[in-house]
C-alpha cells in the first residue's frame, strides 16, 4: 500500500516491551548506587564531612526573608517583563510567629531576548540589592537576612564582548553589589561580631565540598575533616561521578545535617568572583537539609576560612533549619516562604498568560497606535535636530 507496511509496530507495544525488557537492568543499577551510598554515608559523617545540627527550641529571632521572581511575554519583535523583590520581616518569640514589615519592588519594561535569562538574572539581584540597602538603613535590623539570588556574580555570568545591551545590565548589576557592600559590609557578620548574617539560599552547585576533598584544598574548608576520607576519595571520585553528585548529598545528608563547609573561591581559582574586589573577602558554602522530605539546600555567606569557624557556621545552620517549620519538598525557611508568597501577584496568569504583562502589552500597544505618541516623538525629534 503505497510503500508502508501494514504489520508495523505500534509505539505503546515498543514502549511496553522496552519497559518490560529494561526494568531489571534499571532496578539493579539503582540498587547498586543505593548500596554504596549507603556504605559511603557513615565514613562522610565519622570523617566530619557531614555535621548533625541541633535545633533552636523555643526558637527566638528577628529574621528577614527577600525572595525575587520574573516573568516574560513575547511583544513586539522582543519581550515585555515583569520583575518583582519582596522583603518579609518576621518576629518568631518563643515559638510564636508574628509577621511584620513587607517592603516590595516591581520592575516592568522591554528587552530584546538575546540573552533574556541572563539579564532577568541580573535585574533580580539588582532588586534584592535594593531592598537589602533599604533594610539596612532602618533603625531596627533583624538578626538574619536570608536572599533566594546569588551574593555575588562569577566569571562564568559575565556576557560576551558583543553583547552590548547584556553588558549594561551586567555592569550595573556590579555596580549594586560593589556599592552595597562597600558602604556596609563592616555592619555584617562576621566582619562585624554584633552584625547582621546575610546569606543566599538556594539549591544550585550540588557536590562542591566533594570535590573539595583533596589534600591540597583541605586548607579552604573551614570545618575539621579526617584524613582518612580524604585519602579514599581518589578511589571513590570515579563510582561517586556514576551515582551523580546530586543523588549522593541527598543519600548522605539526613535530618538536621549539614555539609563541612568549603570557599568556593578558594577551589575554583579560575571562576572568579565579580565584582572583583570582593575576591578578596572570599564566599564560603555549605549544605543543609533539614527535614527527611525537604531537598538539601546550598548556603553562602562572604567570608574566609580565616573569618568562619565550625562553631559559627553550625549556629547560622542552626537558625536558618529551625526556621523551616514544615517537612515537605518546597519547604524554604519561613522569611524567604512569605517572600515568595507575597510574590503571587507578579506570577498570576490568566488563560496561561501573565496578567500584568498582558495589560501591560496592550496599553502599550494602544499608545503606539495613538497620534499622542506619534506628536510626542517627533516632538523629542525636533528638540534633538536643533
Amino acid at each position: 500500500m503505497n510503500g508502508f507496511k501494514e504489520n508495523s509496530t505500534p509505539i505503546s507495544q515498543s514502549i511496553v516491551a522496552n519497559i518490560q525488557l529494561g526494568l531489571p537492568a534499571t532496578v539493579s543499577r539503582l540498587s547498586s548506587k543505593m548500596r554504596f551510598i549507603d556504605k559511603i554515608a557513615p565514613a562522610l559523617k565519622e570523617s566530619g564531612v557531614v555535621r548533625n545540627i541541633e535545633l533552636i527550641a523555643p526558637l527566638t529571632i528577628k529574621a528577614s526573608g527577600i525572595a525575587a521572581t520574573n516573568r516574560t511575554s513575547s511583544a513586539f519583535g522582543g519581550m515585555l517583563y515583569v520583575a518583582g523583590a519582596v522583603r518579609q520581616d518576621i518576629l518568631i518569640s518563643e515559638g510564636s510567629i508574628y509577621k511584620t514589615r513587607q517592603e516590595s519592588i516591581v520592575d516592568v519594561d522591554e528587552i530584546d531576548d538575546l540573552d533574556n535569562q541572563k539579564k532577568l538574572k541580573f535585574i533580580d539581584i539588582i532588586n534584592v540589592y535594593k531592598l537589602l540597602e533599604d533594610l539596612m538603613e532602618d533603625d531596627e535590623k533583624p538578626e538574619l537576612v536570608l536572599v533566594d539570588v546569588p551574593l555575588v556574580l562569577e566569571r562564568s555570568d559575565a556576557p560576551l564582548e558583543d553583547r552590548k545591551d547584556t553588558i549594561k545590565v551586567y555592569d550595573k548589576c556590579r555596580e549594586t553589589i560593589k556599592f552595597f557592600w562597600d558602604k556596609y559590609k563592616d555592619m555584617v557578620y562576621p566582619f562585624n561580631e554584633n552584625g547582621i548574617k546575610i546569606a543566599s539560599v538556594g539549591t544550585k552547585r550540588f557536590g562542591a565540598i566533594i570535590y573539595a576533598l583533596t589534600e591540597d584544598n583541605l586548607v579552604y574548608i573551614p570545618d575539621d575533616v579526617d584524613n582518612s576520607i580524604v585519602k579514599k576519595m581518589e578511589e571513590l571520585m570515579p563510582k561517586i561521578q556514576d551515582v551523580g553528585i546530586k543523588r549522593l548529598l541527598t543519600g548522605i545528608l539526613v535530618k538536621r545535617t549539614r555539609t563541612a563547609a568549603f570557599q568556593y573561591d578558594g577551589l575554583n581559582k579560575d571562576n572568579r568572583l565579580e565584582p572583583e574586589t570582593l575576591r578578596d573577602v572570599g564566599l564560603i558554602g555549605m549544605h543543609i537539609k533539614a527535614g527527611n522530605t525537604t531537598p538539601p539546600l546550598l548556603v553562602e555567606v562572604l567570608g574566609d576560612v580565616k573569618d568562619w569557624s565550625s562553631e559559627m557556621l553550625d549556629e547560622l545552620a542552626s537558625q536558618i533549619i529551625s526556621l523551616i517549620a514544615f517537612d515537605q519538598k518546597k519547604a524554604l525557611p519561613l522569611p524567604l516562604w512569605y517572600a515568595k508568597y507575597a510574590l503571587k501577584p507578579v506570577e498570576a496568569t490568566n488563560n496561561g498568560k501573565n496578567v500584568i504583562l498582558e495589560y501591560y502589552k496592550t496599553k502599550a500597544r494602544e499608545m503606539l497606535q495613538s497620534e499622542a505618541l506619534e506628536s510626542i516623538w517627533k516632538e523629542d525629534l525636533d528638540v534633538f535636530e536643533e
